[in-house]
């Protein structure tokens, strides 16, 4: 403990308060899928006079669909968010009735107000009122805010009270469609946001004059909005769209009009964001699915999809501008949404719903962050980090830039170094590192469109069988993890079959992802190839695949576990083998030659550690960072900054 604390002052972290801060960094509930309740999701919580916090939020039956038989539970805490106790079931749906998305508002009156919405079928949708006097103890029956008919979706957690005392509610209804229409449960998915308003303490409500759709051409429209209250009195308010980022709308006059939607700074999926002001501040908490490219993130064909990493951000400006960000969920096999925000004196709750693709099971999550280490500005460390990449960035005009600008990808500097990489485009057949730019283009598009550009360049650059970049060409359209149809992946397979040999391990790495359900198998013979760039190239791969394939994990850590040290594949097969956990009682051999490369590795093999031991540092491990910043070459200086970039946003 003194030694991190020793550590942690050294490095500018702070000394005791960050290293705590790292520890409350820390998840205190989950709530995983049963048979019985396949999903738990979409709650709120708040603060009871007792101290204690309650949690309330939708339980699922009999299937995990937004239609599925669903009622309201709660879960509360003693301790300020640390531990929770029990589910229990605090309303029964009623009829035909489902109830879900639950919003938790105190009132300037004292009293508790509980709003969720009701649904009858797949065509009606309604926000109701419950209304509680004895902090929780008991209920009014529910009551809906208006009598018009229709399909309006009021997410959780997504209301406020007005320092005036207003209370308004944001919702976007969808139209209902023919009854011959049988997609998409007989609703329009294009959303138009409305704002309704009440003046008495939710006896009568109003809506207000401007409505609005989005502007563009869309699938989903305008979704799911929320609301907050600024500093200076005006209103902000944002829903989700299909376009690559929050759309915003601001209102002056308390809630009664609304601005034009606008394309906001926070670049996402269709996910919804949720964002509350810091109590005792003017500043922002935003948590959303973060598309800027700090973190890698997975654009998907389905608009639905792709909601990862789930990153926690602030702004000083009212939402015109976001910093500080940490990486609160990376794995970007599953999706995360739908967050509720609270406040205790020194910490953040966030609870979201975890999906898991594979089997569409729901877990509930409940995250306790620490608000200073939320807060921590960036270390002196970093900084040196950050200003060796910009030379790097500067003065090189080799692959290792493009590395370099990657490493700032993840320092938060995506929008200024896409700027920088569309200025290249005129010229940027030219470049010994074309292929580079167009990733970084890829990655840091805000839109399916633009990313679509980039990916497309890249295509013709491997299609052209005159290029002699044709194996990056391969490998950027794997790290994008696109899955290739059509002429190109007829290419690619015989470049997996008869192509040259640099080419078949990148050939089948990008098989895997596009289906082929032989390629994995053939990629992991490649292990016990005779030629060490095959070795390389196959252990790259899988690193980058993530896999949990058995057989795939067993033939990595077997190859790992006969590899020479003083071979060229030894640092690739180490960093695979570590990274994706291929054989637990070889983890700490396998670590402790991670770190000799990193203390006295060639260039390459000491970038490839720093990637293969990144997901693991902790405080104890950044002096050795710090020290590889002071390394002659280049590759090592990005390796160790980008890795003190990740342990910024984490620890």
């Amino acid at each position: 403990m003194i030694k991190s604390l020793l550590i942690c002052a050294a490095l500018g972290f702070g000394g005791e308060s960050a290293y705590a801060a790292a520890l409350n960094n820390e998840v205190v509930l989950d709530l995983t899928p049963t048979s019985e309740h396949p999903r738990s999701s979409e709650g709120s919580f708040a603060t009871l006079r007792s101290g204690q916090i309650i949690f309330v939020y939708s339980q699922f039956s009999g299937g995990s669909s937004d239609f599925s038989s669903s009622r309201i539970a709660e879960v509360v805490s003693n301790d300020e968010g640390r531990t929770w106790g029990q589910p229990q079931v605090l309303f029964e749906p009623t009829g035909d009735g489902q109830e879900m998305s639950v919003s938790l508002l105190r009132l300037t009156s004292g009293r508790l107000a509980l709003f969720s919405v009701i649904k009858h079928g797949t065509r009606e949708c309604r926000p109701y009122l419950r209304i509680s006097t004895d902090d929780g103890a008991h209920w009014s029956e529910p009551k809906p805010l208006f009598s018009a008919p229709g399909y309006f979706v009021l997410n959780n957690d997504r209301l406020i009270q007005t320092a005036k005392g207003r209370i308004i509610v944001p919702v976007a209804f969808h139209r209902i469609v023919s009854s011959t229409v049988t997609a998409n449960w007989g609703i329009d998915l294009r959303g138009i946001v409305l704002w309704y308003y009440s003046d008495d303490d939710g006896a009568t409500w109003t809506e207000a004059k401007d409505w609005w759709t989005l502007p563009a051409a869309s699938a989903a429209g305008l979704q799911e909005p929320g609301l907050v209250e600024l500093a200076d009195g005006s209103l902000f308010s944002w829903a989700r769209t299909d376009l690559g980022c929050q759309y915003e709308f601001r209102s002056t006059d308390g809630g009664d009009h609304w601005s034009a939607p606008q394309p906001g700074p926070l670049h996402s999926p269709n996910g919804p964001a949720s964002i509350k002001r810091v109590p005792g501040s003017s500043d922002l908490m935003a948590v959303f699915d973060d598309y800027t490219g700090q973190f890698p993130f997975l654009l998907t064909p389905n608009v639905y999809s792709g909601r990862a990493p789930l990153a926690a951000a602030f702004s000083a400006d009212g939402g015109r501008t976001w910093a500080h960000s940490k990486l609160l969920e990376g794995d970007l096999t599953r999706d995360f949404a739908y967050t509720a925000l609270h406040f205790t004196a020194d910490a953040a709750l966030a609870a979201y719903w975890i999906a898991d693709r594979s089997n569409h099971r729901f877990d509930l999550r409940i995250r306790r962050l620490s608000l200073a280490w939320l807060r921590a500005p960036e270390d002196g460390v970093s900084i040196r980090g950050r200003a060796a990449l910009h030379a790097i960035f500067g003065e090189e005009q080799a692959w290792v830039k493009i590395h370099a600008a990657e490493a700032l990808l993840a320092g938060g500097e995506a929008a200024s170094i896409r700027a920088q990489f569309l200025r290249l485009v005129p010229r940027v057949d030219s470049l010994p590192y074309r292929v580079g730019v167009w990733r970084v283009l890829a990655n840091t598009s805000p839109t399916l469109a633009e990313r679509a550009v980039a990916v497309a360049a890249v295509e013709k650059i491997y299609l052209d069988p005159q290029s002699t970049d044709r194996s990056q060409a391969i490998e950027t359209l794997c790290k994008l993890r696109c899955v290739l149809t059509g002429p190109i992946l007829d290419a690619v397979r015989r470049g997996a079959d008869t192509g040259p040999v640099l080419l078949r391990p990148l050939s089948l790495w990008s098989l895997v992802l596009s289906g082929d359900a032989k390629a994995l198998d053939r990629l992991c013979a490649l292990l016990q190839s005779p030629d060490p760039t095959m070795r390389v190239d196959a252990a790259y791969a899988l690193r980058w695949l993530r896999t949990t394939n058995p057989h795939a994990l067993e033939a990595l850590a077997a190859a790992a576990a006969v590899e020479p040290q003083d071979t060229k594949a030894y640092p690739y097969l180490l960093s695979a083998a570590y990274a994706l956990h291929a054989g637990p009682a070889q983890r700490a051999q396998w670590r402790a030659g991670l770190d000799r490369l990193l203390e006295n590795g060639a260039s390459d093999a000491r970038f490839e550690a720093c990637q293969g031991l990144r997901a693991d540092i902790g405080l104890t491990d950044l002096p050795r960072y710090e020290a590889l910043l002071n390394s002659p070459d280049h590759d090592t200086q990005v390796g160790a900054a980008w890795t003190l970039f990740y342990a910024h946003a984490r620890l």
